[in-house]
């Protein structure tokens, strides 16, 4: 089966040469964007699943549109499918982002064919590479590693026009631990973190450069 690489928004990618996927069947999520102008990569699919605020759809909307022009196979959350006509994938999912890594109701296992939203739009878009039927999955930019009131992405515009305030870092990087320990548990494929340095240690380690 065809391979896949899901990528993440942590300050590793900045260190990643991210031309190498060109070919490749990837998955990347939310602002991922921002990086355009530094590669020539860009992702197949291209994945929303965060549920946010009816304040922030404009913006989220605008950064779909992106990547319908780039031709990407985009998914978004059903929630926001409701408020635009885009032609978009729509993400049937549970409402498990609603829970925090220390509450009773925190899965512990995913619930295929329905997605769980636990975790991060990665986790989401994991799911769908596992449905999707490719294997393995290799991970690049999961980095873990947030910090309170910093930048904590693959640049410090990231976090710039994002409405609201960003979740602590303890929940930040616990809940997302967590998400990876259910994936790893849940996963029917081999899930393997090509990430360049980082703190998840949950799955497999191998150095990017080596896949090519």
């Amino acid at each position: 089966m065809t391979r896949a690489f899901v990528v993440g928004n942590g300050p590793s990618l900045a260190k990643t040469n991210l031309d190498k996927l060109a070919g490749e069947v990837s998955f990347a999520v939310n602002r991922i964007h921002l990086i355009y102008p530094r590669t020539s990569w860009r992702p197949t699919h291209y994945v929303r699943g965060e549920e946010q605020s009816l304040k922030s759809a404009a913006k989220y909307h605008e950064e779909l549109q992106i990547h319908i022009d780039l031709g990407c196979d985009v998914w978004a959350n059903l929630w926001f499918t409701k408020f635009t006509s885009m032609e978009v994938n729509t993400i049937k999912s549970c409402w498990h982002y609603t829970n925090h890594f220390d509450e009773p109701k925190a899965p512990h296992l995913w619930h295929l064919p329905m997605i769980c939203s636990y975790g991060s739009s990665v986790n989401v878009a994991i799911q769908i590479a596992v449905q999707q039927g490719y294997k393995p999955i290799y991970l690049v930019g999961c980095d873990l590693g947030y910090r309170d009131n910093q930048p904590s992405h693959f640049t410090p515009d990231y976090e710039k026009g994002i409405e609201g305030d960003l979740r602590p870092a303890r929940y930040a990087n616990l809940d997302t631990l967590t998400a990876h320990m259910v994936a790893a548990r849940s996963s029917p494929v081999k899930i393997f973190n090509a990430t360049v340095g980082g703190e998840l240690e949950v799955y497999e380690r191998v150095k990017c450069e080596s896949l090519f």
